[in-house]
C-alpha cells in the first residue's frame, strides 16, 4: 500500500453514487488541497456517488440512499497542501472520479425513507482504475442498498463510471448505475425504490476564487449533467409502465467556505438538497456529509441524511 489518502463523501449517495481520486502526482484541481472525493494529486466524489455517492427513489413505500459509493475529488496543487479536503456533492455524480488503483468505501444513513417512517442505511465499496489525466479513468463499485429495513441485508447493485480529466479544474464523466442488481432474502421485501439502469453524463468545473485553497471561500465547484432513471421526476419513476429512458437535468454547486468545510446546494432531478461536507481531520482520509433531502420537489417533507467515506491508494 503506497499511501493512505483522503476520501470525500460525495453525495451522500453520489451518496451512494454524488462523488468524485487519485494517487499519482499529477497537477490537480485547485478545489482542495484535496478531498475525499478524493485526491492528492488528482481527483477524489458525486458516488457516482457516490455515488457519495444515495437517496433517489422510485417506489413510495421506501426510499433508499442508493447511489454508488463516492470516490475521490480533485486534489489541489497549491503551495500549502492538506491531506484531506471536503467534497462538493451530496447525491449527484460529478465529473471527477477515482483512478490509479484507488479503493474506496462509504456508508450512509437516512432518518427515514421517503413516504415512510422507517430509517435505513447503505454502504458501498469500489475501485478506481486507469488514469483520468493521461487517458481515461474507470470506477467499478457495488452499492449495498439496504441494511435490512427495506430489503434483504446486502441487496444492492453494481455501478460503473468512466471519467476524463480535461484540465486541472475540469473533468467529465459518463456512468451507468444499478446495471446489475443483486437480491438477498430477508427484510420486509418492500422492493427496490431505486430504478435500475440509470445512465448519466456529468461535467464539473472548479473555480479558484482565492489563490490559497486554505482561505475562506477559496473554491467554487459547479456540476451539471443529464440522466435517466433515478434522475427523472419522481412521478415518472412511480408511474406504472413508464420507461426510465427519458432524460432530466441535475446540478450541484459546492463552495469551500473554510479549510475543512464545504457548503453544497443541489437539484437531483427529483428534489432540492442542501448540506455540508466536512473533513474533520487533516491527516486522516475521512469525510462526513450531513444533508437535508426533499426540501422541494419530490417527497413528503424534508429528511435528514448523512454519509461518510474513506479511501486508500495501492
Amino acid at each position: 500500500m503506497k499511501r493512505l489518502l483522503w476520501f470525500t463523501c460525495c453525495s451522500i449517495q453520489s451518496l451512494v453514487w454524488t462523488t468524485a481520486a487519485q494517487a499519482t502526482p499529477i497537477s490537480e484541481s485547485p478545489y482542495l488541497p484535496t478531498t475525499f472525493d478524493l485526491s492528492a494529486d488528482r481527483t477524489a466524489a458525486s458516488v457516482e456517488n457516490v455515488p457519495t455517492n444515495s437517496l433517489a427513489q422510485g417506489m413510495p413505500s421506501t426510499e433508499s440512499l442508493s447511489t454508488p459509493p463516492s470516490p475521490p475529488e480533485p486534489i489541489v496543487n497549491d503551495d500549502y497542501k492538506l491531506p484531506t479536503s471536503p467534497g462538493f456533492s451530496i447525491f449527484n455524480p460529478v465529473g471527477f472520479g477515482a483512478d490509479n488503483n484507488t479503493v474506496f468505501f462509504s456508508v450512509s444513513y437516512q432518518q427515514r425513507t421517503r413516504f415512510t417512517q422507517i430509517a435505513d442505511g447503505e454502504a458501498g465499496f469500489g475501485i478506481g482504475l486507469g488514469d483520468a489525466y493521461r487517458s481515461l479513468g474507470a470506477e467499478l463499485s457495488y452499492s449495498i442498498n439496504s441494511f435490512g429495513s427495506s430489503a434483504g441485508f446486502g441487496s444492492g447493485a453494481f455501478n460503473i463510471k468512466l471519467h476524463k480529466r480535461l484540465s486541472e479544474d475540469t473533468s467529465v464523466a459518463v456512468g451507468w448505475n444499478q446495471f446489475l442488481q443483486v437480491r438477498f432474502k430477508g427484510g420486509p421485501n418492500l422492493g427496490t425504490d431505486y430504478p435500475s439502469n440509470s445512465y448519466y453524463a456529468a461535467g464539473t468545473k472548479i473555480f479558484r476564487t482565492r489563490a490559497n485553497a486554505d482561505d475562506f471561500f477559496s473554491r467554487v465547484a459547479v456540476t451539471g449533467g443529464v440522466g435517466s432513471g433515478v434522475f427523472l421526476r419522481f412521478d415518472r419513476t412511480l408511474s406504472p409502465g413508464t420507461s426510465n429512458s427519458g432524460l432530466n437535468a441535475f446540478g450541484s454547486v459546492g463552495v469551500r467556505v473554510a479549510r475543512p468545510v464545504s457548503a453544497i446546494l443541489e437539484w437531483t432531478g427529483q428534489d432540492l438538497a442542501a448540506g455540508l461536507s466536512i473533513a474533520p481531520f487533516e491527516n486522516f482520509p475521512l469525510v462526513i456529509t450531513p444533508a437535508i433531502r426533499d426540501l422541494a420537489g419530490a417527497g413528503d417533507g424534508a429528511r435528514f441524511v448523512v454519509g461518510s467515506s474513506l479511501f486508500f491508494n495501492f
